[in-house]
């Protein structure tokens, strides 16, 4: 028998065997759970003391169902299974989170789940062809700019972007750290390194050697136009590749209905109208960004204002056309 001391964690015991062993499909009777706690902790115990620990379960507020003649099982729980799975899926569709980070951080969500319900994600063992970053300092590198940005210090960091020579030397940088935020499945920081360069916005994943240096950071509100303040999901809508530089107020010619999902999805701030028979949106997007998107729905989409966009679409157009020509 257990000795007194030991006792006590009993309670805690009963509540990890049904967290593991039992949901809706796997009901444990009580002396299914007296045998397992005796396998996995070497404790004996009784069927009574089982129940009484189930009732304490559930006077501390843990749901736990009772089907007649075949045990109990625990309900509701941190996750869902089909939370789970969606969060796994997001894991796995980040570009920035390299393979072994995704596993081990799949592991810990799946631990929340039943050991019978986690065999549905024996997927995250062959998922090895998957574009994944090589960056094995990611989460650390996010720690980092997380104490950064609470203690308001600039930080300093070795930037490599992907060349074709692999000894271009990484550049060295030393900035304000304002926020993160995801784009197109990557991670960027938002910072700057003066007030007369405005904000710029780097790849985390490609952030190496990072150390917090004792300068302080500037603030947002020490740029002019942010003076009255900034609005963080405005710009991440605006910066939908995560360009940086200025944002413009545009009008987009659709020539077809379908697009309009599109132009939906990409840019929250859309209007769209009809107007002299034609269809219409007005967006307001960063310009580097909106002169990219538009060559890439090209086929759908004609940028009408600004001019000088729509002049340097152009531009790109014909120098892609002289490209094709043999």
């Amino acid at each position: 028998m257990a000795s007194s001391s030991n006792k006590k964690l009993l309670i805690l015991y009963v509540l990890q065997v049904l967290k593991d062993y039992s949901d809706e499909d796997h009901p444990m009777l009580q002396e299914e759970i007296c045998k397992k706690i005796l396998s996995l902790y070497g404790m004996e115990c009784e069927r009574k003391a089982i129940g009484a620990n189930i009732s304490c379960l559930e006077d501390f507020g843990y749901d736990i169902i009772h089907i007649k003649n075949k045990g109990v099982y625990l309900g509701e729980r941190e996750f869902e299974s089909s939370e789970i799975t969606f969060l796994i899926d997001a894991i796995f569709s980040s570009k920035v989170i390299n393979q072994k980070n995704s596993k081990e951080l799949s592991k810990k969500l799946y631990s929340f789940l039943s050991i019978n319900k986690r065999k549905q994600f024996n997927y995250i063992y062959k998922v090895d062809g998957i574009a994944k970053s090589d960056n094995n300092q990611l989460f650390l590198t996010i720690e980092i700019i997380n104490e950064a940005i609470e203690n308001k210090r600039q930080i300093a960091f070795d930037y490599c972007g992907i060349t074709y020579s692999p000894s271009t030397p990484a550049k060295r940088r030393v900035v304000s750290p304002f926020f993160m935020f995801n784009s197109q499945g990557n991670y960027y920081l938002v910072c700057s390194n003066g007030l007369e360069n405005g904000l710029a916005n780097y790849k985390v994943d490609r952030i190496s050697n990072i150390t917090i240096t004792n300068d302080c950071a500037l603030k947002l509100r020490d740029f002019p136009e942010y003076k009255d303040g900034f609005d963080k999901a405005k710009y991440v809508n605006e910066h939908i590749y995560a360009f940086s530089g200025k944002s413009i107020n545009a009008t987009l010619k659709l020539h077809a209905d379908f697009i309009i999902n599109n132009v939906k999805e990409w840019f929250d701030n859309a209007r769209i109208y009809q107007k002299d028979g034609e269809l219409l949106a007005d967006i307001r997007s960063n310009e580097k960004a909106l002169i990219y998107w538009c060559l890439q729905y090209g086929y759908y989409v004609e940028l009408i204002t600004p001019t000088e966009s729509r002049l340097e679409i152009k531009k790109i157009i014909e120098e892609m056309k002289n490209r094709y020509n043999d």
